[in-house]
């Protein structure tokens, strides 16, 4: 895979996921708890769907053959490179708020690697799109302490344990010639195992702090996060999605 397609491919699945995710927080910012949440859905949702406008335009500018089309519609293409997680409606707060949680951190995370790159419009468009992203954190961690101390508790669990292990897989496993090709090319500094670990450092803290039990642990001894295994059997590395709902990492 050469790195132009291999980039390509790193950058449709981060606009695709921004466009989904911006669509599935719009739909709460009617429903959200709160009026302060509902204005806060509307503002992240402006700027999710924003970003994917200079991701899908950089694409246009690689020479890469049947590169996909920009979304404007959830039903433009027949191929989604998306999470399964953010294909459907929330059924709950709580799993809006994981969600949000969850996968802009494993966007930004993705994102930062770009702004190290070196492709110098990418570079600039990553690091406006990063620049965004800590006031979405902010946001989505604070309400996931509240569902934490409150009544949602059992909710904010179960939503947990249906989005991580996806999440956990979005980054590959480990050996996966995608990302050792964006790694020789300077666009990824770390791999798999390094960015899953990069990203449990981000929000497995916040998460046990709120109550919820991952399944995941430090381990002082190895000085990493453990983990239990991936559902890799059921992972579209295509599509960077799993095909089905899995069990819970606990």
């Amino acid at each position: 895979m050469s790195s132009d397609v291999a980039l390509a491919n790193l950058v449709v699945v981060l606009a695709d996921n921004k466009y989904f995710l911006g669509r599935r927080v719009s739909e709460w910012s009617i429903a959200a708890p709160t009026l302060e949440a509902s204005v806060a859905c509307a503002a992240i949702t402006q700027e999710e769907l924003g970003h994917t406008r200079p991701l899908y335009s950089f694409i246009e500018q690689l020479d890469v053959p049947n590169a996909p089309a920009p979304l404007e519609r959830e039903d433009d293409r027949d191929r989604m490179y998306c999470l399964s997680c953010l294909r459907e409606q929330f059924p709950s707060w709580a799993h809006a708020m994981v969600a949000l949680f969850l996968v802009d951190a494993a966007l930004t995370l993705m994102l930062e690697g770009l702004t190290q790159g070196d492709n110098a419009v990418l570079r600039r468009r990553a690091a406006r799109l990063v620049a965004d992203e800590p006031v979405h954190q902010m946001f989505a961690a604070s309400r996931i302490r509240e569902l934490g101390a409150g009544t949602s508790a059992e909710l904010l669990r179960r939503a947990v344990d249906q989005m991580l292990p996806e999440l956990l897989c979005w980054f590959g496993p480990p050996g996966e010639p995608g990302v050792a090709d964006l790694r020789a090319a300077g666009f990824v500094v770390l791999d798999n195992d390094g960015l899953r670990q990069a990203f449990l450092e981000r929000v497995a803290p916040p998460l046990c702090d709120a109550g919820v039990e991952l399944g995941v642990e430090w381990s002082a001894e190895h000085e990493c996060w453990e983990y239990p295994e991936l559902p890799w059997e059921s992972w579209n590395s295509l599509e960077r999605r799993l095909e089905a709902t899995t069990g819970a990492a606990t």
